[in-house]
């Protein structure tokens, strides 16, 4: 496969500092994708700490790394037989964020209006099930999503009636409102300018908006346990990945500040360890996951004990909810 990568170094993302003088971290293989000998490395930034994709894949390249076997592209379907307990779980995902962002929602709006009167903005909706939970569980709330394609929901345009979905780069979102909350679950490690993505979303906000980032957490338990196979390098998808300093220091340059932080997320963490432990394995991910349902359920049964301790123990996920700096 000609990939068309340049093997030029880049500076990085969040300070723009030289990439040549960047330290190795980890060669890997591209994730969910078959391995055909090219390795993708991530290096940390010899100035602010970011541990970046270095190269990255131009992102006019990167559709390639995209196939319809994709397993997020197929979602439940890729499950067979077992898809309706599949969505089920992406619903119980949706609803945490749901309790998430009411809760910060409250805190956003200013003299304790009523949270029906808050705008809520969704950066890389994606399929936007998240905010059809959203609108339908927290009445009269305004609900926008926007994502670089509209794969997501223009064939069903029915499902999100009531949603305002626009097919846009986050930086030249135009709009005239300003919002009170803005969400960005999984999406800011794909983000090739991270910091000029949330400067924008810094302009179209007023001083008690909420911003909630979910990501991989870099000083994660799973990271260290599985390696180069650790789905949150997800090569070359992700163009960076954060720890909880990187990820601060990176709000904090875009006009933000963290005022929470957990290591309890709303991704499901377990997939994120299967997921994982898949890519360690090398499974042939074209191939229907129906014969891995039970043995999935299986694992996620043995290993609950230690999923408890999310929160007190960082397995992979973490969610920050920021501020606009009021100086």
């Amino acid at each position: 496969m000609n990939v068309l990568r340049s093997d030029a170094t880049i500076p990085c993302p969040v300070c723009g500092a030289d990439g040549d003088s960047a330290e190795l971290v980890i060669q890997t293989a591209a994730h969910m994708f078959p391995d055909t000998g090219e390795r993708f490395s991530f290096t940390r930034c010899s100035q602010c700490g970011l541990t970046y994709l270095n190269p990255a894949v131009p992102p006019e390249h990167l559709g390639q790394y995209y196939p319809d076997y994709y397993l997020p592209y197929r979602g439940p379907g890729a499950w067979g037989r077992y898809e309706g307990i599949a969505a089920r779980g992406q619903g119980i995902t949706d609803r945490r964020r749901v309790r998430r962002v009411r809760r910060a929602l409250s805190r956003a709006i200013t003299g304790g209006r009523n949270t029906a009167a808050g705008r809520v903005l969704d950066v890389g909706c994606g399929h936007p099930t998240f905010l059809r939970q959203l609108v339908d569980r927290v009445p009269g709330v305004h609900a926008t999503g926007i994502d670089f394609v509209d794969s997501g929901w223009r064939d069903t345009p029915e499902r999100w009636h009531g949603l305002s979905l626009i097919q846009t780069d986050p930086v030249d979102f135009v709009t005239d409102h300003q919002y009170d909350l803005i969400t960005m679950w999984h999406y800011l490690e794909h983000d090739y300018h991270p910091v000029d993505t949330l400067r924008r979303m810094r302009e179209i906000a007023h001083e008690d908006t909420r911003l909630l980032v979910e990501v991989p957490d870099l000083n994660g338990l799973s990271r260290r346990l599985f390696g180069a196979a650790w789905e949150g390098w997800h090569a070359p998808r992700h163009t960076a990945v954060y720890s909880g300093s990187t990820l601060a220091a990176t709000l904090e340059r875009a006009g933000w500040q963290v005022v929470k932080r957990t290591t309890r997320g709303t991704l499901d963490t377990y997939a994120l360890w299967w997921m994982s432990r898949m890519e360690q394995i090398g499974i042939d991910w074209t191939a229907s996951m129906e014969q891995r349902f039970l043995p999935f359920m299986a694992g996620r049964i043995v290993t609950a004990p230690l999923f408890l301790l999310e929160g007190i123990v960082p397995l992979g996920v973490q969610l920050v909810e920021a501020r606009p700096h009021t100086r």
